[in-house]
């Protein structure tokens, strides 16, 4: 795009960027960030569903805020409830850890769903505020543009590609938990997003980012004891995989990009139930 370009909805104003669906030239306050680029508010809104900017901007976003209620609850609850703790466990903190946690073993002989509810647990307060701290930073603006369902599906997909990881690429007697795997899944959707706008100013900005970020993470998962760098692999490949093919289909609506993110985390479940 030419210096001297105008924003479409605001003539008086030069930029740089433009809509990654129409090409239209939008300035910063018009620019809506999507997984596949910044848009345009018409483009970025739902198919089919006349809304304004602002409803746009301010759509409720259940699962997100939803995700990190259960987490803080099943944290918190058998840590305050009596008798929940089991001491004649021991792997496993409480009874909840006990039956959903991500026991290699467990999942070897059968109990394939535990790859999907560890990413619920978390094993310390750290642990637990980090992962919510980036869920709340970075899913609500994914539910926005997705819709609730597609989102969900993106989160859980993402979510068995990283516990799927760490069961082919760990041990069997290795213990996991966390929602690693599904925020490194956000963040691959994120990255493949700002990589296809990354000649425009914004983009490019938001792609340096996110590489730091990415880069920090990778460091501490590889120098810190007890991270599972597997999980993060499996959720972040996952990520990319569904934010290239969300680009190549050409009508991009929610039950399109829910149906791609859900043969991703289905492949997933697959590979370990048939393992």
């Amino acid at each position: 795009m030419e210096t001297g370009t105008v924003c479409y909805r605001h003539p008086d104003r030069e930029t740089l960027l433009g809509c990654a669906s129409c090409g239209r030239p939008i300035c910063p306050e018009c620019a809506f960030d999507t997984p596949v680029g910044q848009k345009c508010f018409e483009c970025a809104r739902p198919a089919n569903k006349q809304v304004t900017a602002r409803q746009l901007m301010n759509r409720p976003t259940p699962v997100a805020f939803g995700l990190i209620g259960v987490a803080v609850l099943l944290f918190v609850a058998p840590r305050l409830i009596p008798g929940l703790a089991d001491a004649t466990v021991p792997w496993a903190r409480d009874l909840i850890e006990q039956y959903a946690a991500q026991a290699n073993w467990l999942v070897a002989d059968g109990e394939w769903w535990r790859i999907l509810s560890a990413a619920f647990l978390h094993g310390s307060s750290t642990h637990l505020l980090f992962n919510m701290w980036a869920l709340y930073v970075f899913g609500p603006e994914l539910e926005r543009q997705l819709g609730s369902a597609a989102f969900a599906v993106l989160y859980l997909s993402t979510a068995a590609a990283g516990g799927a990881a760490a069961f082919f690429l760990s041990d069997e007697i290795t213990l996991l938990v966390g929602a690693s795997g599904a925020i490194f899944g956000l963040f691959g959707v994120w990255l493949v997003g700002s990589w296809r706008v990354r000649h425009t100013r914004a983009g490019a900005a938001l792609y340096r980012q996110l590489l730091v970020l990415l880069g920090i993470n990778a460091v501490f998962s590889f120098a810190v004891p007890r991270i599972s760098w597997q999980g993060h692999l499996g959720g972040f490949l996952a990520g990319l995989v569904i934010g290239y093919l969300w680009g190549l289909v050409p009508q991009k609506t929610a039950s399109s990009r829910a149906g791609i993110a859900a043969g991703v985390g289905l492949v997933s479940l697959l590979a370990v139930i048939l393992a």
